[in-house]
């Protein structure tokens, strides 16, 4: 039966490559028939380049792409039939892979040492359960999930020895469906009759479905109360806490996940998106950094995560207390950026990371205030005629556009990105990326909405003859609106009767440089007031000079 299947071995050690090939060459599997490799990387340009049958994988491969983003990648990229075989192959039988693997759901996997005829054996079961559901599993690969129920219909009663798997699968594809009642039934049965986790798990999503939320938190709970370390069953617990708005219970649920199997790359996203929508930004910084770390090389990889580790340093600094500590997050998202963008890739690929680059340089000008240069660059991202399929990549590009006080472009990005997030094929990552559009629209919403209010404070402040207490919110406010020609003449206004103290010379030459370019490239000023704005410039200049 398994003669003539073709095999890929991916172990790190050449001696368990040895003696798996020599079980295989024992039961009829000639040489030929069998490839093998101890890289991570090659195992996964051997998968693109040929056709396998069997996929024995080794979970610990001593290289930041392990056995579980081996499997992964082969599920995103359909490297495998729907038939083919993917088996994790493990001396490490410890509560973090065990957990992995519950969440991984490979076809199999086994503990070394094992016996030849385990080996063997479980191959050809898995092998036979796969053939005879061939019809069913290819309907749930092409997300046909009413073709899938009624596949577990008829098979339910064709093959009995395959039941609790056919009922898991039938479970999944009523959830998938969106039949929530038909889910709720069906799972309510399957705990009277299998003394197994998943119809309980099955149970309270088909809840939440419903919208009967304490119902299904109540159900994991339950779960979790006889079975601490069970990660789905927290995993979607802390998805009802996102559906009821409560981020930082949900955050702590993935710590403790976390805590419990750290290799999952998909948890370490969302732990960064919750930090992010929680505007904890440098925290989110590292997780999208320890992301990028563990999927580079693989399909997750991302250029808009990868540069979200300087954007979200960026944003950080924007709200730390201290300036000293501010410019330490900026110098770091500064190395940061140069590091991104010292790598060479592929033309898609490089596309992708001029644009995220580009989207940072953008947001690192404007918190500097160098609005020129940020115009510059925004003015090149056009995502209507060169889109960009990434959804961090678009969602900071309409971070940018509300920076740069751009509502219409602003509104139009981020409906593209709320239909990238969408994409994803996990529910619960896409949750965490809805709640961080969420949070991105309401920063840059508070963003505006308070530099309008210090706009207006500094204008009040002139008429009150207080000019000390007018430039501090003015310069404030250009920080956060920094195309509007009435602020930036008022900065001018104020600069040239009196030098800000409280920033460097060097700094105030910037934003009144800024401030110059914004009313001359304004098309509302009229002809005196642009001279008047000359004057001005010219004046406040000569004043920062003195200074020096």
């Amino acid at each position: 039966m398994i003669s003539d299947k073709k095999f890929l071995l991916i172990d790190d050690s050449s001696t368990a490559i040895s003696i798996m090939r020599s079980i295989l060459n024992t039961s009829g599997v000639s040489n030929e028939k069998i490839d093998s490799t101890m890289d991570s990387l090659k195992a996964i340009r051997l998968l693109t380049q040929h056709k396998y049958d069997i996929v024995l994988c080794d979970y610990n491969m001593g290289h930041h792409i392990d056995g579980g983003l081996i499997f992964d990648e082969v599920k995103q990229r359909k490297l495998l039939a729907n038939d083919g075989v993917f088996i994790c192959v493990t001396g490490d039988n410890t509560r973090q892979v065990v957990t992995h693997f519950i969440e991984l759901e490979p076809d199999d996997y086994l503990i070394k040492p094992f016996s030849t005829a385990v080996f063997i054996e479980r191959i050809k079961s898995v092998l036979k359960r796969k053939s005879a559901l061939y019809s069913l599993l290819l309907a749930v690969d092409n997300k046909e999930y009413d073709i899938a129920i009624e596949h577990c219909i008829q098979f339910h009663a064709l093959y009995p020895q395959y039941r609790a798997y056919i009922d898991r699968i039938h479970g999944d594809c009523l959830l998938r469906a969106n039949r929530h009642n038909e889910a709720k039934l069906f799972y309510a049965e399957a705990c009277k009759n299998y003394e197994h986790i998943w119809p309980q798990i099955g149970l309270g999503q088909a809840l939440q479905g419903l919208g009967e939320l304490k119902s299904a938190e109540a159900t994991f709970q339950n779960i979790l109360a006889k079975h601490p370390k069970q990660p789905l069953a927290r995993k979607y617990l802390a998805s009802c806490m996102m559906t009821t708005n409560r981020i930082p219970e949900a955050l702590a649920q993935f710590e403790l996940l976390h805590q419990v199997n750290s290799a999952n790359p998909l948890r370490e996203l969302i732990i960064a998106n919750l930090y992010a929508t929680l505007q904890c930004h440098k925290e989110a910084a590292i997780c999208y950094q320890r992301f990028t770390n563990k999927v580079i090389g693989t399909s997750r990889f991302s250029y808009g995560v990868n540069v979200n580790t300087s954007v979200s340093l960026m944003l950080a600094s924007i709200y730390a207390d201290e300036r000293k500590v501010a410019e330490e997050l900026l110098n770091e998202a500064s190395h940061s950026l140069h590091d991104q963008h010292s790598h060479k890739e592929l033309d898609q690929a490089n596309y992708e990371r001029e644009i995220s680059t580009m989207i940072s340089l953008a947001i690192l000008a404007c918190i500097h205030g160098e609005i020129e240069d940020c115009f510059t660059i925004v003015s090149k991202i056009n995502l209507d005629e060169r889109p960009s399929n990434d959804f961090y990549t678009v969602l900071n590009v309409a971070r940018i556009y509300g920076f740069c006080g751009m509502p219409m472009q602003y509104e139009h990005t981020m409906q593209i990105a709320k239909k990238l997030c969408a994409a994803s094929d996990d529910d619960v990552l896409v949750q965490s990326q809805i709640k961080l559009l969420e949070a991105c629209h309401t920063e840059v919403n508070t963003r505006l909405k308070t530099g309008g209010e210090l706009v207006e404070r500094a204008f009040c402040m002139r008429e009150n003859n207080k000019a000390k207490d007018a430039i501090k919110d003015a310069y404030r406010a250009f920080h956060m609106v920094p195309y509007h020609y009435k602020l930036c003449f008022l900065i001018l206004e104020l600069t040239a009767l009196a030098t800000p103290s409280f920033l460097k010379p060097a700094e105030v030459k910037c934003v009144i440089t800024s401030c110059h370019w914004v009313i001359i490239h304004d098309t509302r000023p009229s002809k005196e007031d642009m001279k008047r704005a000359d004057d001005l410039y010219t004046v406040a200049l000569t004043r920062i000079r003195m200074q020096k």
